[in-house]
């Protein structure tokens, strides 16, 4: 998603971040490789993120998706949401 255009669903997904990140600025340049959990991302809100991104894409996230390192970042959560809308 560097250096691109961000599509429907990256936007999609920046704005749904936005909602349950803490510690993101207002800066339209989101921070796609910063630890989510430095941007304020907890159990708590992990579980509200999950849910929020299952029902805007209409997807449900297998248990075999529901670790750290899906939710480590802002890109390796686009790349676990892209294959499971195009999947």
């Amino acid at each position: 998603m560097k250096n691109t255009i961000p599509d429907e669903i990256s936007r999609k997904i920046l704005a749904i971040l936005r909602e349950h990140l803490r510690f993101v600025s207002e800066d339209p340049e989101f921070p796609m490789d910063t630890n989510l959990e430095k941007l304020g991302l907890d159990s708590m809100s992990a579980i509200d993120l999950l849910l929020n991104l299952e029902q805007t894409f209409e997807i449900l996230f297998p248990d075999s998706m529901l670790t750290v390192e899906t939710f480590r970042t802002a890109t390796t959560l686009e790349e676990a949401v892209r294959s499971l809308v195009s999947g």
